[in-house]
């Protein structure tokens, strides 16, 4: 009889110890349910974000398109633009993943024999030349906006302007060699590998370049 006792005394301690035990998990499942739900809502914040970034960016981007580089709401833009693009890759790194972004390379030529690259470049899709070439040159650009033709003539680039004799000029790398490109660069549609130089040459008597980059 006292071993039955003794039996049924250590199994209820045993169940006491099994259910304070169970209680005790299931707390720290409804703990860890209570964070997984707390990092979703943080995570579809986030993405929401980075959502948020990118919209302002290209509205950034549409607003730079029609402005003359001489206004302040230009300066104040394309500082916005160029600091909100760096912020948005390094949010889309921290979250994991690479930003949707075009591989694109840039040259400058300053037409004295002073070459500037800026290789493997970040753009954003639906960029064009004209807002590729301000971003990356942190907006170091001067221009002047033409709204009936929907383009720039620019003037000046990384602090260096034309001249009396010597204008710049954008030219495309494609099939292997460098093409002239006779409309603006907010005409031109930048690509995933697009390669653009911007040269400073004078111009023969039919106002083609007399240099290639």
């Amino acid at each position: 009889m006292s071993l039955i006792l003794i039996s049924a005394t250590a199994a209820a301690v045993y169940y006491g110890q099994y259910q304070s035990e169970a209680s005790q998990n299931q707390q720290h499942v409804d703990e860890l349910n209570t964070a997984l739900t707390s990092y979703s809502s943080l995570s579809g914040s986030f993405n929401s974000s980075l959502e948020d970034y990118n919209r302002t960016l290209s509205l950034l981007a549409a607003a730079i398109g029609s402005l003359n580089t001489s206004t302040p709401a230009y300066q104040n833009a394309t500082s916005a633009l160029s600091s909100l693009w760096n912020s948005y890759q390094e949010l889309e790194a921290a979250n994991g993943r690479k930003a949707l972004v075009y591989d694109v390379n840039l040259l400058l030529d300053f037409g004295n024999g002073s070459l500037r690259w800026y290789n493997d470049s970040a753009a954003q899709p639906g960029w064009n030349g004209y807002v590729t070439t301000l971003v990356l040159l942190k907006g170091n650009v001067k221009a002047v906006w033409y709204p009936q033709y929907g383009e720039h003539l620019v003037t000046g680039l990384d602090g260096v302007s034309q001249t009396s004799s010597m204008d710049w000029g954008i030219w495309q790398f494609e099939g292997g060699r460098w093409s002239y490109l006779q409309t603006g660069a907010d005409l031109l549609d930048v690509r995933n590998g697009t390669t653009l130089a911007w040269a400073l040459c004078s111009l023969d008597a039919s106002y083609y370049p007399t240099c290639t980059p």
